[in-house]
């Protein structure tokens, strides 16, 4: 064993044990519904400019939301 470190003292059992099982689920509407993970912007001014493009690519007309998991913004339609 190397100097300085010592084996780790697992636990078995108890309530420490189950909350390190509880895992944040995965958050589906952070992905796009194509299953791809959505495209996240640093400003809503970055957003909107790529929504513009996007519109006047594809016609679609798609804004800009702040997303609550990332903190970032992303674009959607608003038909929801």
């Amino acid at each position: 064993m190397p100097k300085g470190k010592r084996p780790s003292k697992r636990r078995t059992g108890g309530s420490n044990e189950s909350a390190r099982k509880a895992v944040k689920p995965v958050r589906l509407a952070h992905w796009r519904a194509d299953g791809n993970p959505k495209v996240r912007y640093r400003t809503e001014a970055d957003a909107n400019r790529a929504g513009f493009a996007y519109r006047l690519e594809h016609g679609a007309d798609l804004g800009a939301y702040e997303c609550e998991y990332c903190s970032g913004w992303h674009l959607g339609t608003s038909d929801r």
